[in-house]
């Protein structure tokens, strides 16, 4: 029997932050979906746009929902699939958004109630985006530690052997070697004080 894999991957390691962009990124795609199927029908439209807009919609929605699934399997193209949704969905939120301000009606709905929910659209592709990206932009740790600390120089000693490879640096977070000749610092636990 073989023991399992425990290596440790970033992307995984990110459950918490894919699951909130799934979460949110399925929001986005609900309403998507609702709008497109039940709303824009309704508008009253022309049937070519109606038709258009509901097919264009149904997809975005659609995709939305394999967006969901590819971020709780952990796939690197979810997390660009969520950025191109968020983007297209931020592009048509902004017109509509305007359109609301300026007081034409969009999806029937009153001045201040389709301000709102374009806000909101907007917000949620934000947070989305933001959290379905956050778990593929790591920097390795490997590369956070020689990022911050300075390269160890080698220090003179009497050991004979060449200073070649990575021998000759020690983690930042390993402690110091005493000198030659010096003894281990040692802690000893300080007695109670009595009067």
């Amino acid at each position: 029997m073989t023991a399992p894999d425990r290596t440790y991957d970033p992307i995984r390691f990110q459950r918490g932050t894919r699951g909130f962009a799934a979460f949110v990124t399925f929001l986005a795609g609900a309403v998507v979906l609702g709008a497109s199927l039940f709303v824009i029908p309704t508008v009253g439209l022309d049937p070519i746009a109606t038709r258009w807009a509901v097919i264009l919609g149904t997809a975005a929605g659609i995709a939305h929902l394999v967006a969901v699934v590819g971020l709780i399997r952990g796939r690197r193209w979810a997390a660009e699939t969520v950025a191109y949704l968020s983007a297209a969905g931020i592009a048509v939120a902004g017109i509509g958004l305007l359109f609301s301000a300026v007081g034409l009606p969009v999806l029937g709905a009153e001045r201040t109630t389709s301000v709102g929910f374009f806000i909101w659209m907007i917000g949620t592709w934000t947070v989305a985006t933001r959290f379905a990206m956050k778990p593929f932009t790591f920097v390795p740790h490997a590369h956070r530690i020689a990022a911050v600390s300075p390269v160890a120089q080698p220090v003179a000693s009497d050991d004979a052997r060449p200073m070649t490879g990575l021998r000759k640096r020690r983690p930042i977070w390993a402690a110091p070697r005493p000198a030659v000749g010096q003894a281990p610092a040692v802690l000893h636990p300080m007695a109670a004080l009595t009067a």
